[in-house]
């Protein structure tokens, strides 16, 4: 393949050799001769050679496993072997998402002899959970007057999936701000009846078994006035967190990645759950990812959860009024139903009936403010410009929030910082409550 500069070179050099027949320039004509006779060979020497022997490269990319977390390095070796009859010096590229960091011989340049193997190493390391390519790797080579480019494609893409990063997990969970809010035994859901724990005492009727009759207040105020004990005991509930998982999500930069915020922070907040032996469920929901997880009172429900969220990435569109739907279907008993969406898009609040959005389930509906995932440029007048659309941008938020309030959604707008919280203070709310039990 020829380039720009080689065809514009070539044309050059052809008009001086006519413009030297048509005026007579005898010595520029054996010039530009010789410079037409050296370029075309090794425009010629170098399609017919080194530019089809890079072809004859065999690549292979093996991983050390095609299972990783996040932040974790994952080591990468890719083998080169010459199976043609000449030696070339080519360079090489492998494909990486801006979602890795990396280190080593990624890319690179090689000379190689006929028959000669040689292998690269590098390492890489996700910065977000999901699904990723590594490749396809590509090779190219040049002509020794850079006239001439052969690209090719030598390796098809590897597939790794990451998983949330078990240190981020443990040292999120491992604040003592958390452990003392989130992780001290918070049984507060009571059902006042014939339970275990002495509640309190009133007047007895006739319907009140008597065996809870309070025979040391017998007579206190009349003589003759019976009381009976209330006694209570201590519900458990299950709790659903429904994640948006639509193209909305994928917003942010570097590890500041929306999707990859959120599943961290409602991993954390259902081991905090879990460990005060209330059910966890999931559902991630998008019209083109769909998952749900039955809510159990054990960690399996979480641990299922980490390990499929690593094969998915977000995308599709989002929408509220089959979220509700699919809670009606899935979800039998009382539960309480966290939402967690940015709504990023106009289409994801299109409700035609009211009704739609009402599942007999107590929702609580977190907006996430897509500002806190922004990156806010260096220049003055553009930082000052972007805050002034967040301005608007929340009033906004702020006027959904509104709607959803108004049809018996629970609903706030949430930053970055705060979600794993507000997530745990909506829970403890329903534990006192008695929702969801």
């Amino acid at each position: 393949m020829i380039k720009k500069s080689g065809y514009a070179l070539l044309g050059v050099l052809t008009y001086g050799i006519l413009e030297s027949l048509i005026f007579g320039y005898n010595y520029f004509i054996i010039f530009t001769l010789v410079m037409f006779f050296v370029v075309s060979s090794d425009i010629i020497l170098f399609n017919v050679g080194q530019g089809r022997d890079i072809k004859k490269i065999i690549t292979e990319r093996t991983l050390l496993s095609d299972h990783s977390r996040k932040n974790q390095w994952v080591q990468v070796s890719v083998s080169f072997r010459n199976n043609g009859r000449r030696g070339i010096r080519f360079r090489y590229y492998d494909t990486l998402s801006d979602i890795f960091l990396s280190k080593g011989d990624f890319e690179g340049e090689m000379v190689l002899r006929p028959g000669e193997t040689r292998t690269v190493n590098y390492q890489i390391s996700s910065q977000a959970i999901g699904k990723y390519q590594i490749g396809p790797l590509r090779l190219y080579t040049e002509d020794p007057m850079k006239l001439c480019l052969v690209n090719d494609i030598a390796e098809k893409p590897n597939e790794i999936q990451i998983s949330p990063s078990a240190s981020e997990l443990f040292s999120q969970r491992s604040e003592r701000l958390s452990n003392f809010l989130f992780t001290v035994g918070i049984h507060f859901s009571k059902k006042s009846g014939q339970g275990y724990d002495f509640y309190g005492i009133r007047d007895y009727t006739e319907s009140d078994d008597f065996r809870y009759i309070a025979w040391n207040r017998y007579g206190s105020v009349t003589g003759e006035d019976l009381y009976i004990k209330q006694m209570e005991e201590e519900r458990q509930i299950d709790v659903y967190f429904v994640l948006d998982y639509s193209d909305g999500m994928n917003q942010g930069f570097g590890s500041r990645r929306m999707y990859d915020h959120v599943v961290t922070s409602v991993l954390n907040a259902a081991y905090n759950i879990a460990r005060n032996h209330d059910g966890v469920g999931f559902m991630v929901k998008s019209t083109t990812q769909e998952m749900f997880i039955a809510a159990r009172k054990t960690q399996e429900p979480i641990k299922e959860m980490e390990k499929r969220i690593a094969s998915m990435r977000p995308s599709g569109d989002f929408r509220m009024e089959s979220v509700v739907e699919q809670l009606k279907r899935n979800i039998r008993k009382n539960a309480v139903v966290f939402i967690i969406s940015p709504l990023a898009y106009a289409e994801n609040l299109r409700v035609l009936d009211k009704r739609a959005l009402t599942s007999g389930h107590p929702k609580y509906l977190f907006i996430l403010d897509q500002y806190f995932y922004a990156e806010l440029p260096r220049d003055q007048v553009e930082r000052k410009l972007m805050m002034s659309l967040e301005v608007k941008h929340r009033k906004n938020l702020q006027a959904v929030s509104k709607f959803f309030n108004s049809v018996g959604i629970k609903s706030s707008i949430v930053g970055r910082d705060d979600l794993l919280l507000r997530l745990m203070v909506e829970y403890e709310y329903a534990r006192n409550m008695n929702l969801g039990s």
